[in-house]
């Protein structure tokens, strides 16, 4: 095999690759060998006819098969042997085939750009560990203190008040009439909150241990059964005990019995608590420190292709949102201004250019998806629609291409957290107001410039690093 770089101008490149018709027929010959005890033909015993018989049989159907591999193997090694990675599908033109012929063809490729090596420890970021202020950390105590509240019986006679727990049996109606699911039996509610049926617990104040008491109400709008909804229906109920709140102190033996050592140590687990709430926000503030670094630092040639593909998908992203903002049904009726276009191409740019980079770091760092861990990753994508783990591993079993798609989040993040761990981080301590200001500065566009990740499993491919738009916010 012969291979000649014919012009080289920027990230693109052709090849002319001339494959001897010596080295056809040396690949026909071997795969007749291969074939040659599985084929059956009349007249001799498996694995005893004559090559030429053979040839004369099958072999303009294993020409076709060898060429194609020909052409696979041939492009592959062509770019491999002149240190080319491709950035998108190469373009094969074949010049010259036949049986006695040499095969002539070229390839037109555009390339990934050379990029320099990423010296993680030079990176800097800002972690933030969210701390609750006084006023967080009281209403979490007293959260805790109501949901973990005791009650005692009430002496008989006594009526029930706001605050007390009312336990009853209930027979609903509508229109005089009975329906699925009308019928409860010790039903607690505490009087004052209004988390049963609206209205219906203060219907219930002054009621007595034993007494029978009718509440009339609406049954809610978001009610299971959509012919009751906003019915109004009639219950009757039996009221069955009555208990007042037991004053919860606050203090170290309550601490004891939400598992803490004392006061100040379950005081501390709360402040972790809330830190770790905001760790995705947080997270993604450092996230996006990184890759407005690594955006700054590297300046190269983006392959054209990339950005065609990127820049449609953004501007197509673009377009339903304005078509959500409008109402408007029809797709081609949207139309983007200048000022949409130039934004999508600046979008586009960075995405494509990041996604390069970030593909470049891991590929230095040795990093992979394993099967195990894109496995992970599905059955977690599939625990959040319960009732539909079936039809959702079906359709995954069906395209397991589809699988594959799961890989690129999983790389970049992968990816991430090795950055944050070679970074020189500074950590800075914010109260949950203190954060809101830094991020509200970045809320307008801060989707809109997020990166998604080319698949990694396709980095030493024909299609190594091509990016694709991830759903951006115009908010």
């Amino acid at each position: 095999m012969k291979v000649n770089v014919t012009t080289s101008k920027g990230l693109e490149t052709s090849l002319t690759v001339v494959v001897t018709k010596k080295e056809i027929q040396d690949k026909i010959d071997l795969r007749l060998d291969e074939v040659k005890g599985t084929v059956n033909l009349k007249g001799f015993r498996p694995g005893k006819a004559p090559k030429e018989l053979l040839k004369k049989q099958f072999g303009q159907a294993l020409y076709g098969e060898v060429i194609e591999k020909t052409l696979n193997d041939s492009t592959f090694k062509a770019l491999k042997d002149n240190n080319i990675k491709p950035a998108g599908q190469p373009k094969i033109d074949i010049k010259s085939s036949g049986e006695d012929k040499d095969l002539e063809f070229t390839i037109q490729v555009e390339k990934i750009p050379e990029i320099k090596s990423v010296k993680l420890d030079k990176i800097e970021i800002q972690k933030y560990e969210v701390k609750a202020d006084k006023k967080d950390l009281e209403n979490r105590l007293n959260q805790l203190a109501e949901s973990s509240k005791k009650y005692n019986d009430k002496e008989q006679g006594k009526t029930a008040e706001k605050n007390d727990l009312v336990e009853f049996n209930y027979e609903a109606t509508v229109d005089g009439k009975s329906f699925d699911g009308n019928k409860g039996e010790k039903l607690q509610i505490v009087l004052g909150k209004d988390l049963f049926i609206k209205g219906f617990d203060e219907q219930l104040i002054g009621v007595k241990k034993g007494d029978e008491k009718i509440v009339n109400t609406t049954l809610p709008e978001n009610y299971p059964n959509k012919d009751l909804a906003n019915k109004k229906s009639e219950f009757k109920c039996k009221i069955t005990n009555i208990k007042f709140p037991k004053e919860q102190k606050i203090d170290d033996d309550f601490a004891k019995n939400m598992g803490a050592k004392d006061l100040n140590d379950l005081k501390s687990m709360i402040e972790k608590q809330i830190s770790r709430e905001f760790e995705n926000i947080t997270d993604q503030l450092v996230k996006k420190e990184i890759l407005d670094q690594l955006d700054k630092e590297f300046k190269m040639d983006l392959p054209k292709g990339m950005l065609e593909d990127e820049l449609k998908n953004v501007e197509h992203t673009f377009i339903h949102e304005k078509m959500n903002e409008t109402g408007e049904k029809d797709h081609s009726k949207v139309k983007l201004d200048d000022k949409d276009r130039k934004e999508a191409k600046s979008i586009s740019e960075r995405r494509v250019k990041l996604a390069l980079v970030i593909n470049q770091i891991g590929e230095e760092n040795n990093i992979t998806v394993s099967p195990q861990e894109l496995q992970g990753e599905l059955e977690k994508q599939i625990r959040m629609y319960p009732g539909q783990e079936k039809v959702i591993r079906e359709y995954y079993q069906k395209k397991p291409s589809e699988l594959t798609k799961l890989r690129g989040p999983l790389f970049e993040d992968k990816v991430m957290n090795l950055i944050k761990e070679k970074a020189k981080a500074k950590i800075k301590t914010v109260t949950k107001d203190e954060l809101q200001k830094i991020i509200r500065p970045d809320e307008k566009k801060s989707e809109k410039a997020k990166l998604k990740t080319p698949d990694k499993s396709k980095a030493k491919t024909k299609t190594s690093t091509k990016s694709k738009a991830k759903k951006s916010s115009k908010k």
